[in-house]
């Protein structure tokens, strides 16, 4: 049986020890923040995640850019000349466009590659939802599974990663249009807090509001408590946005109320923090099924 490659996007967040352990590859986005070019590398070579946050809080905006057609065709025509099959996990549709183009480049090489198969799946994810999805997979690989069981098990499983965080300021959501100005200016006023669900449909938004910052994380911590399944045998994923006490007093209610296997701490990474701003806090695990879908 034919061997598939995993490969994910920046989106997923996923750090070096979890892509080297499982052999995942992944396909970089672009950012754009205090007049300099970047790609958006999960390993931080040329900017740290305390300067990225500290040049937002600064009033630095950071524009991103999606993963293009050269990095595609780079990326798969590696794995396609060792004779492998590629499962491209992508970002939610709902959130980015690279999914479409690496369809596109896709069909392209498998017309050059006609032994060969790659499948752009979407996600319906991002954060670490989307890096665990890429986690089992590589682990489905590891296993000898093919390309298209894993696809019908991350087809039949997808809803069950989870994304819930919350934000410092809702400005930086203002400013990518995921809220209105007006909510925006009177929830900073008076500390409203919105608790942000990645939803059914793939897209996120914030299905409950909360007033203060301590209140929105227990709200994280009760909503992880409410939908784990297994928790024994899980990891649980915290990312967060240059806040990392605030990480550790998440980290540190989960293990008083959850006989949780491993929770991971990690940094979001910088296309997710574009759009959610310093001060983001996340948590990404494997549970019930998410049902929800916000408003269009």
């Amino acid at each position: 049986m034919k061997k598939f490659q995993v490969i994910t996007d920046t989106t997923s967040d996923l750090e070096k020890n979890f892509r080297d352990e499982f052999d995942i590859d992944y396909v970089k986005m672009l950012f754009t923040i205090n007049g300099k070019d970047y790609e958006a590398n999960l390993d931080w070579p040329e900017i740290t995640p305390e300067e990225y946050y500290g040049l937002m809080r600064s009033g630095k905006r950071s524009i991103t850019g999606l993963v293009t057609v050269k990095e595609f065709e780079n990326k798969f025509t590696e794995y396609l000349e060792k004779g492998m099959d590629i499962l491209y996990i992508a970002c939610s549709s709902k959130l980015s466009g690279s999914v479409n183009n690496g369809k596109i480049v896709a069909e392209e090489l498998m017309e050059k590659y006609p032994n060969n198969k790659i499948v752009c799946f979407d996600s319906l994810r991002s954060c670490y939802a989307e890096g665990l999805m890429a986690i089992d997979a590589a682990k489905l690989a590891n296993d000898g599974k093919s390309l298209d069981e894993a696809v019908e098990t991350l087809t039949n499983t997808r809803l069950k990663y989870q994304t819930y965080a919350t934000v410092g300021s809702l400005e930086w959501l203002k400013q990518a249009g995921r809220v209105k100005a007006s909510a925006a200016f009177f929830g900073n006023i008076f500390g409203v807090k919105p608790i942000i669900l990645g939803d059914a449909s793939g897209a996120n938004f914030a299905y409950k509001k909360v007033k203060g910052r301590k209140t929105s994380l227990d709200e994280l911590v009760q909503t992880v408590v409410e939908r784990i399944e297994n928790a024994e045998d899980s990891t649980i994923f915290i990312e967060h946005a240059d806040c990392i006490n605030d990480a550790n007093y998440v980290a540190d209610q989960l293990k008083a109320k959850l006989n949780v296997k491993n929770i991971n701490i990690s940094s979001v990474g910088p296309i997710i923090g574009a759009t959610t701003g310093p001060d983001t806090l996340a948590v990404d695990f494997y549970g019930k099924e998410v049902t929800l879908v916000g408003e269009e």
